[in-house]
């Protein structure tokens, strides 16, 4: 039986030339035009691999590949993401949503066969593996041969790597998974972030996390999670950082997740807009505050972290103008149009993004069509968080309004400001007897 594979692209020219080049390889191909049609037909022909565009109406290419990988039918099929752009960003993107390739149009026959032949071959490997649910009960003696494993499969399957003694799996992204485990020294448990094989070889990526790492290295805050040490074993890279015991804020968001109180909100966010200044007093911008990027303890301690598009306010070259960063329905409205001249009113725009969403129960300005959502934060004013969630005080409710104005002259002037304003809101009780 030939192997299925599922053309996904809005262009009729594309997917007519993709389906002919891979039938003439041998391969059983069906098409569809969009995302949404992609993860309907998906289900049906039930296919050994996906090739979908990024850009496309109704659903693009990274909400449905996030959406693929949540369906427990087709959450182990390869997909490979096309783009038109070829820009890093892209790729990075791509394999977060839990893409497996890239491939930047125009591609040659020859390109597209091999990486398709590649990742037909890993399904015959993966349909072996151990369990990657946990590395519990595991154990390889040859830790050559465990890095070996790792390379092709993406996952640690020694209870020892790099001296570092693995307990659990927390984990999983596109780039990397997370255990956590004992340092050697004091056998305290650390957080180990193992880079997936698959995505070091992007090109620019491993200097662009060299880069990100050797910030927090430097970074000692009580809302910042705090790296301790990165590193690399047998050609394999990794970073240890503080074990933080909690989730990320963005549980709130989830289906059937708790919702958060105002209690809770003023909390996180004046704890994350102390980070915020602490590294504004340090000339740094995040570039990616969101709900999954803040942590929150057992003790109800919120941290900041993943540094990854963290940069010096004057490393204006780091970046091409025009090269767009961050993600999408938190990004400020400067980031968004590549402005190099960002400073920190562009993390507090997305701080208040982040916290209009989690109070709101939807983004600033909701939507799948990430193209669209971006235009919106260039183009469009929010509608006022308490017309959405009448719940919300009037008080913080002009907080996070000021704080996503489309003119950054307009929001806080600093995180400091902010700081003082989060920490003059009427007490709670007070202002609902006023009410």
């Amino acid at each position: 039986m030939p192997e299925r594979i599922l053309v996904v692209d809005d262009s009729r020219e594309l997917r007519t030339v993709l389906s002919a080049q891979l039938r003439k390889l041998g391969f059983d191909v069906q098409v569809a035009m969009d995302g949404l049609e992609a993860l309907a037909r998906a289900r049906d022909f039930k296919p050994h691999l996906l090739i979908m565009d990024i850009m496309m109406p109704k659903m693009d290419g990274l909400t449905a590949t996030k959406k693929i990988r949540e369906d427990p039918d087709l959450s182990h099929t390869p997909i490979i993401l096309l783009s038109a752009l070829g820009e890093e960003q892209d790729v990075i993107e791509g394999i977060e949503a839990g893409a497996d390739e890239y491939l930047v149009k125009p591609f040659r026959q020859g390109e597209l066969a091999a990486k398709v032949r590649i990742l037909l071959k890993r399904i015959e490997k993966d349909a072996r593996k151990l369990d990657e649910s946990t590395v519990q009960g595991l154990d390889a003696r040859d830790v050559d041969s465990a890095v070996k494993r790792f390379k092709e499969t993406g996952q640690v399957i020694s209870k020892d790597f790099a001296g570092f003694t693995i307990i659990d799996k927390l984990g999983q992204g596109g780039t990397a998974t997370v255990y956590r485990a004992l340092e050697p020294i004091n056998l305290k448990p650390v957080a180990l972030k193992v880079l997936s094989p698959f995505a070091a070889v992007k090109e620019g990526f491993l200097k662009r996390l060299q880069r990100s790492n050797e910030i927090s290295l430097k970074l000692v805050h009580p809302h910042v999670v705090r790296t301790f040490t990165m590193g690399e074993y047998q050609g394999v890279h990794f970073v240890v950082q503080e074990l933080v015991e909690g989730a990320p804020l963005d549980k709130y968001i989830q289906d059937g997740g708790p919702r958060i109180t105002e209690h809770q909100a003023r909390r996180f966010m004046a704890q994350t807009a102390e980070a915020i200044e602490y590294l504004s007093q340090r000339r740094l911008i995040h570039r990616d505050v969101k709900p999954g990027n803040i942590y929150v303890t057992q003790d109800d301690v919120a941290k900041l972290g993943d540094f990854g598009l963290s940069r010096l306010v004057e490393d204006t070259g780091q970046t091409a103008e025009g090269y767009l960063l961050g993600t999408p329905h938190y990004i400020s409205p400067e980031q968004a149009n590549g402005a190099k001249d960002l400073d920190s009113r562009s993390d507090l725009y997305s701080l208040g993004a982040t916290f209009f969403h989690l109070l709101a129960g939807q983004p600033v300005f909701p939507g799948d069509n990430l193209q669209q959502v971006v235009l919106a934060h260039l183009t469009k004013d929010p509608q006022p968080v308490c017309s959405i969630n009448p719940q919300v005080t009037p008080a913080l409710g002009a907080v996070i309004d000021r704080l996503v104005m489309r003119e950054r002259e307009k929001r806080h002037a600093s995180p400091q400001e902010l700081v003082a304003d989060l920490a003059a809101l009427p007490p709670l009780a007070a202002q609902r007897a006023e009410e």
